[in-house]
């Protein structure tokens, strides 16, 4: 579930407005602490790839 909302995230604020969503539908159950740990680590995953990638593009570019 969460690497599919987090796949596509390119920064924090795209990543806090995904969390901040989650929150709003799932704050009330007994394992919310867990499923936004999991959703800020695979969205802090997806960003570090993806400024991997630029920086790959960039070189490649020069």
């Amino acid at each position: 579930m969460t690497n599919k909302l987090t796949q596509d995230c390119t920064t924090e604020m795209q990543l806090e407005k995904i969390r901040r969503g989650q929150e709003l539908k799932f704050r009330w159950r007994d394992d919310w602490p867990e499923m936004e740990k999991a959703i800020l680590k695979s969205g802090r995953e997806a960003i570090a790839q993806y400024e991997e990638s630029q920086k790959a593009n960039q070189v490649e570019k020069d």
